[in-house]
């Protein structure tokens, strides 16, 4: 986590300035943008996919990815994305989300690899970030903080010398 600039943490007392050395801007960025660009849409296609019948896309990307049970797996997939990007945007249980985002940019970006599409550098992108929260954490200004969720690992591991 950032704490300061420099050599001297007294040197910084502009309280704005404490925005933006936390880990925040990335973590709500990335957040607001999968919400924005693919979670709200995500999960408002698979409900009117479950409930209304209409087709899909990605049900038929992913049945062309070779995965199985495309129409079990799609609607759990948009739930995961917006699960996600609400974790990152309130910085709730950040690590565990960015854990469990991993293996779905990794196979997004296998996958549209092997598709040529331009979407995986997207993909890399989002995955590139969940490491990067998985690594920091949340930052000072998250829920995680408010709550002090994870700081009991943190002081064990820092005592074990990990």
């Amino acid at each position: 986590m950032i704490e300061h600039v420099g050599g001297s943490p007294e040197a910084n007392q502009n309280p704005w300035a404490q925005i933006f050395k936390s880990i925040l801007v990335l973590r709500a960025g990335a957040g607001l943008l999968l919400m924005y660009r693919h979670g709200w849409q995500a999960v408002r296609d698979a409900y009117h996919f479950l409930w209304n019948e209409q087709p899909w896309t990605w049900v038929t990307l992913v049945k062309d990815a070779g995965l199985p049970l495309p129409h079990l797996l799609t609607p759990v997939l948009a739930l995961v994305v917006a699960a996600v990007a609400l974790s990152w945007i309130t910085g709730f249980l950040t690590r565990l989300f960015a854990f469990l985002f991993l293996p779905l940019c990794g196979a997004f970006v296998l996958f549209a690899s092997r598709a040529g599409s331009d979407a995986a550098e997207t993909g890399g992108l989002y995955l590139l970030t969940s490491l990067t929260l998985l690594m920091f954490g949340s930052g000072a200004i998250s829920l995680d903080q408010l709550f002090r969720i994870g700081e009991s690992w943190s002081a064990e591991t820092k005592k074990k010398g990990w």
